[in-house]
């Protein structure tokens, strides 16, 4: 449950760029849903685990090098 609020952080993040960088605001907003889906499968995987009493399926950590914003922050 950690990477959850995780999750939701770096979408919030991303909506704060959106309002700062209108011209890249569609990017921003949908790495902002792509942070907020990670966060729902997150919590369906958790959800799942909790009730099957099986544990819940690892998932790969999304990292700040993973994404076109790495990218587009060096450039």
């Amino acid at each position: 449950m950690e990477n959850v609020s995780r999750f939701r952080a770096m979408g919030s993040i991303c909506r704060q760029r959106a309002v700062f960088d209108p011209q890249n605001s569609w990017k921003h907003l949908g790495d902002a849903e792509r942070w907020e889906h990670l966060a729902a499968v997150e919590i369906s995987d958790h959800f799942n685990a909790c009730n099957t009493g099986e544990p819940a399926k690892p998932h790969a950590t999304p990292t700040a090098t993973a994404g076109p914003w790495r990218a587009h922050a060096a450039a």
